[in-house]
């Protein structure tokens, strides 16, 4: 990797002076982030840019209203963000920069989707890499620093060859080679479509950070969030943290597993699927079917009696955003849907069949092989 220096960010707000204090507040310590009026964005602001941050909503900006052009007036951060791409596109920069919005109105375009799917779904419809809430603190600050950190250990001219390619995919993911989970893990990397083709041929590194912010880290794929680890292991949601929250072998096994390529910790912690379920498989001497067995081992190397999920087995259920809840379900009480935006590859969304019934809206969305379910209990 490189020697990396402070990642640069630049924040495009027509509120520039009352934001400039707290972005250097909040990332002088980690980043360079210059504040500006929309209006005095020249080329030379975007040269050498890791991240360039657009506000959504631009209200004071006179010089705009008052010109009769409506082509030479972008109505707001999503407009600009367009044209400011095309500018550094143009350029044909060895430098990558990445674009995003943030805004403490996701209201204004988030339309139908749940706000949390929206900062995904909406930055891939519109040629953006996120959309940052601003009501999202802290994690408001901490995300932009990882987006911007990431592009910068992009290489600025990916290779041309397929096998340079994927070894470079698969240093940017951290894996090991060496691992015993490798080949697994690869598999399920590959199983998710990773644009190796599309970045041998076009050389475009910010495709890469675009794969896994918009179909990789908010689902789950190759890469598990705690409450896919969690029913996997047959434990509770509280008892997975409790033991990440501690020193014991079990979690120094799970720190081991755990995913720490690009984009780390964007959005919360992940581990490698295939690697935890081939844990289940040795530390379980092959009886993975037999859950309690598998809660006993996990027991011993946690150090303590580890709550059990209160059905076998469990599925990892959403609610109406799309996001896991606490509370693990058998497959008897539970369906599986198919989300808009939901990645094939992803695995499967499953809700609660109760939830499901007395909405109208998810009808639609309930994979086809299950709605006999819902027709017989609804009969």
């Amino acid at each position: 990797m490189k020697n990396l220096e402070k990642p640069s960010i630049l924040v495009i707000d027509d509120e520039s002076d009352e934001l400039r204090n707290k972005f250097n507040l909040m990332l002088g310590e980690h980043a360079a982030p210059p504040v500006i009026h929309p209006q005095d964005v020249e080329e030379s602001d975007l040269n050498n840019v890791d991240l360039v941050l657009v506000d959504y909503r631009l209200k004071d900006w006179s010089e705009r209203n008052n010109l009769s052009t409506i082509s030479l007036q972008p109505a707001n951060g999503m407009a600009l963000a367009v044209v400011l791409r095309e500018q550094v596109d143009e350029n044909k920069k060895d430098k990558l920069t990445a674009f995003a919005l943030h805004t403490d109105h996701l209201e204004d375009i988030q339309g139908r989707l749940p706000p949390k799917t929206a900062q995904h779904v909406l930055a891939r419809l519109n040629n953006l890499e996120w959309i940052f809430s601003k009501k999202d603190h802290p994690n408001y600050y901490s995300q932009m620093f990882i987006l911007a950190r990431a592009v910068q250990r992009l290489p600025s001219q990916w290779s041309e060859g397929s096998d340079d390619s994927t070894s470079m995919v698969k240093q940017l993911l951290a894996m090991d080679e060496d691992d015993e989970s490798f080949e697994r893990c690869w598999q399920d990397v590959k199983d998710c479509r990773v644009p190796v083709e599309e970045l041998t041929v076009d050389g475009h590194g910010i495709l890469f950070i675009r794969w896994l912010l918009h179909q990789v880290l908010p689902y789950p794929s190759f890469l598990w969030a705690e409450h896919w680890v969690a029913a996997r292991f047959g434990i509770s949601i509280d008892a997975l943290r409790e033991v990440l929250e501690g020193d014991s072998d079990l979690a120094k096994d799970l720190e081991f597993m755990r995913y720490s390529g690009i984009l780390e910790d964007f959005l919360g912690d992940r581990w490698w699927r295939g690697a935890i379920e081939d844990y289940a498989w040795n530390v379980s001497e092959g009886l993975t079917a037999d859950v309690q067995h598998l809660r006993d081992v996990l027991s011993e190397r946690a150090g303590m009696k580890l709550k059990s999920t209160d059905v076998n087995p469990a599925v990892v259920c959403v609610d109406k955003n799309w996001q896991p809840t606490d509370e693990f379900l058998s497959p008897m009480t539970a369906i599986t849907l198919h989300p808009d935006h939901w990645p094939p590859f992803a695995d499967p969304a499953w809700m609660d069949i109760e939830t499901v019934q007395n909405d109208d809206t998810l009808l639609p969305l309930v994979n086809p092989l299950d709605q006999h379910r819902i027709m017989s209990d609804k009969e």
